[in-house]
């Protein structure tokens, strides 16, 4: 009787044991298929899995499907480059591939074949000198080149951009003579027009024609400081020097003292607030003095053109404080 007790609870004990171990091992694969599935929403995968190998396998294939594209991303974006006539690499630190356009190929010496890829480590005395640069803008000697060399680094990869100065200072330079050229052209026959126009409102008596005439005046006038705006459009390599707060107060009186004339004769009312702004006079402004002087001259140009008569016209600088800073 004893023996068969012994053996019933010896029974009901891997029984329960084995009912245990089973309620574990059922949420153990229940919570696994689980997390498989929220991985499958999160990465957009259609396949049912039942195991993680399967699952591993494909993020594999997804990962080198998506290196793939990649590199073929960059080997197009380099050849848009080449149209365009920019130095420019990519250098994949994983791979430890450096991709490159022909105009970087001319500037170093790289051999300008059709796939235009190499090991940075296999590039000769350059490919040392953009593994260890240390600042993101330098400027070094290839051959009797002046070659200056922007860096663009990621997490994984990295930009490298050349430019050629003298290549560059020979464009600023046409640039600029375009510039002089477009205003001397223009401005010439403008004074001429301006005069005829000058003469004939004053001999005119009829009041349409000397309305007419008017406007006239007013559209070359118009031209005349369109003209005159592109003398203060800035040089190539001074489109990123910053200008103070300083500056662009006294920018925006010499626009207001362009616009004097329509002033009166509209009698528009012209008022100026500086003062919250003076105390950082001396702050430097994230933008050019061209694209600010163009920016304040087309807002305070249309406030007073499109004005109703004895209007009014408010300047006003405001300073906005932000947590990082001014």
């Amino acid at each position: 009787m004893i023996a068969s007790l012994n053996f019933l609870s010896i029974i009901i004990t891997l029984f329960f044991v084995s009912f245990i171990i089973g309620f574990f091992i059922y949420e153990l694969v229940k919570k696994r298929r689980e997390a498989l599935q929220v991985l499958q929403n999160k990465l957009g995968l259609g396949k049912n899995y039942q195991n993680y190998q399967d699952l591993t396998l494909d993020l594999i294939q997804e990962r080198q499907r998506l290196q793939n594209q990649l590199v073929q991303l960059i080997k197009t974006n380099l050849q848009v480059f080449d149209q365009l006539s920019l130095a420019i690499a990519y250098w994949d630190y994983h791979r430890d591939i450096l991709q490159y356009s022909s105009t970087f190929a001319r500037y170093t010496g790289l051999k300008n074949h059709e796939g235009r890829e190499i090991s940075i480590h296999d590039f000769p005395v350059f490919g040392s000198f953009l593994t260890k640069m240390t600042e993101d803008s330098q400027t070094v000697e290839i051959g009797t080149m002046q070659i200056k060399v922007q860096r663009i680094a990621g997490d994984s990869h990295c930009f490298f951009i050349l430019t050629d100065l003298e290549t560059r200072e020979a464009e600023e330079k046409e640039k600029r003579y375009l510039t002089h050229a477009i205003w001397h052209e223009m401005k010439t026959p403008l004074t001429v027009l301006k005069g005829y126009t000058q003469l004939l409102l004053e001999e005119i008596q009829e009041p349409e024609l000397l309305k007419i005439c008017q406007k006239i005046d007013f559209q070359i006038e118009r031209l005349e400081k369109t003209t005159t705006q592109l003398r203060h459009l800035p040089r190539p390599n001074e489109t990123n020097i910053p200008i103070k707060i300083q500056d662009f107060m006294d920018m925006i009186q010499q626009v207001l003292r362009s616009w004097q004339a329509e002033v009166e004769d509209r009698q528009v009312k012209v008022q100026t607030k500086f003062e919250e702004v003076e105390e950082y006079r001396d702050r430097e402004l994230g933008f050019s003095q061209g694209d600010l002087y163009i920016v304040a001259s087309n807002l305070i140009s249309n406030a007073i053109r499109f004005n109703r008569p004895h209007g009014f016209v408010s300047v006003l600088l405001h300073v906005q404080h932000e947590v990082d800073g001014f």
